[in-house]
C-alpha cells in the first residue's frame, strides 16, 4: 500500500522540504563575495563576476600550479582557451598552466596546437600524463569515455587534487557501479548554462562589455582540504562567468 501525509501534515512537510533545499544552497567563501539575491520570491546565494577579480585566482588556486583540461570536444577547447586568457590578464600565467591533455594520434591534437598548446611548452600532453601532473584537473570527455576511464583517470590523479566536473553523469555512472571517490582527492562541478562555443565567444566578448559571459552553477561534492568551494567558484569566474550559484 501507498502510504499518504495527512492533509494537515502536508504544508509541514512542504516547510521542511524547502528549509532541507534552502541549507543545500548555502555556500561561503574566503575569497570572494557571495550576495544573496532573491529569484522567484526564492532566497539565493550567488558569486557576481567580472573581470576584476581575476587576480583574486591567486588566492582561491593556491598550491595549483596546473590545470589539465582532458578532452576537446564542446566544452574542452572553450573552457581551456578561456581559462589560460583568464591566468593571463590575472598575471598568473608564469604561475599556473594551463595543459591539455589528448591521445596523439587523435585529429584534436592538431586542432589543440591550431589554439596555441604545444607538447614543446608542456601545454599539451598524452590523457594520462596530464592526469598525473594536474592539480586541478577538468575532465570534459564524452559521457562514454568517462564511463570507460574513470577508474583509471581516478587511479592516476595526485592525492590532493581537485577533478572537475562539467556536469554529473560520472556521479551517477559511479553509484551505479557501487564506488565512490578517493578520499583524498576533492571533486566539485562547473556546468555553464551554453554549448562551449557559446562559452569561448561571449567570454571574449566579455573582455570589452561588461557582463557578457555564460552564467554557471557549482557544486562540491568532495572537499579534501577546505578548499573546494573556492577553487570551484574561481574556475566558474575563470570560465567567465557572469553570475555563479549552487
Amino acid at each position: 500500500a501507498r502510504l499518504l501525509a495527512a492533509p494537515a501534515a502536508l504544508p509541514a512537510a512542504r516547510g521542511a522540504l524547502a528549509r532541507a533545499r534552502a541549507a543545500e544552497l548555502e555556500f561561503a567563501s574566503r575569497v570572494f563575495p557571495v550576495e544573496e539575491v532573491v529569484m522567484a520570491g526564492r532566497k539565493e546565494l550567488i558569486v557576481r563576476g567580472g573581470r576584476h577579480l581575476l587576480p583574486d585566482l591567486k588566492e582561491a588556486w593556491q598550491g595549483i600550479e596546473r590545470v589539465g583540461v582532458i578532452g576537446w570536444g564542446s566544452q574542452g577547447p572553450a573552457q581551456a582557451q578561456n581559462v589560460r586568457d583568464s591566468l593571463e590578464a590575472a598575471g598568473l600565467s608564469d604561475q599556473v598552466k594551463v595543459t591539455i591533455g589528448l591521445r596523439k594520434s587523435s585529429p584534436s591534437w592538431a586542432e589543440a596546437e591550431a589554439t596555441g598548446f604545444t607538447e614543446a611548452d608542456g601545454t599539451l600532453g598524452e590523457v594520462f600524463d596530464v592526469v598525473g601532473q594536474s592539480d586541478l584537473l577538468l575532465l570534459l570527455i564524452s559521457d562514454a569515455a568517462q564511463a570507460n576511464l574513470y577508474p583509471r583517470v581516478l587511479a592516476a590523479m595526485k592525492p590532493g587534487a581537485t577533478l572537475g566536473l562539467s556536469h554529473g553523469f560520472l556521479l551517477g555512472v559511479m553509484q551505479n557501479d557501487g564506488v565512490d571517490f578517493r578520499k583524498d582527492i576533492s571533486v566539485v562541478l562547473v556546468a555553464p548554462k551554453g554549448m562551449g562555443p557559446s562559452v569561448r565567444r561571449l567570454y571574449e566578448q566579455g573582455k570589452e562589455v561588461n557582463g557578457a559571459g555564460i552564467n554557471a552553477s557549482f557544486a562540491v561534492h568532495q572537499d579534501c582540504d577546505g578548499r573546494a568551494t573556492d577553487v570551484a567558484l574561481g574556475w566558474s569566474i575563470a570560465l567567465g562567468s557572469p553570475f555563479t550559484f549552487a
